[in-house]
């Protein structure tokens, strides 16, 4: 297999797939899960602490506000030239206007598709995203077929703690 695809990315783009990247969710879950907790703590705590009420939602805007957003901003000179990304047997390839990565597969551990993006998450936690819209229908499923047999979902032994 050797599929090449070029695309244009925009400042909308950039700013979708860096707010669903899995390190952004993770953090989106945590402010999730504080604001639970300050509810509860509202209804059930016999002297209720307001901070971890205010904190999730402070925390998820200011993430959203000045993370997204400025490394977006930053990320700007990027979106100027088209990328150009290459999928083969051996190695992933992406070329921006200012950079050149060729990362072999081996150093890949999983790929999550997201909001019309694959993210491919290496072993070090180093997260490189394509839009799905590169690509046209025959070469969106051999890519999503290759993806699939190549860098298999993690087993989350929470999810099926007897399987």
């Amino acid at each position: 297999m050797d599929i090449t695809a070029t695309f244009r990315l925009s400042q909308a783009d950039l700013r979708r797939a860096i707010r669903n990247s899995p390190g952004i969710r993770t953090i989106s879950i945590f402010c999730v899960l504080l604001f639970l907790l300050g509810l509860f703590d509202q209804a059930f705590g016999s002297k209720p602490e307001i901070w971890l009420l205010i904190a999730g939602p402070a925390l998820l805007a200011f993430m959203e506000l000045v993370g997204v957003r400025l490394a977006a901003k930053k990320s700007a000179s990027l979106l100027a030239t088209p990328w150009t990304v290459r999928i083969t047997e051996e190695n992933f390839t992406l070329h921006t206007g200012t950079s050149r990565a060729e990362v072999d597969w081996s150093a890949y551990r999983q790929v999550t598709a997201r909001s019309g993006f694959w993210y491919l998450q290496q072993t070090n936690k180093a997260v490189a995203f394509v839009p799905q819209r590169a690509f046209d229908e025959a070469r969106l499923a051999q890519v999503s077929a290759f993806f699939a047999h190549r860098l298999p979902p993690l087993k989350r032994p929470w999810y099926r703690p007897f399987g």
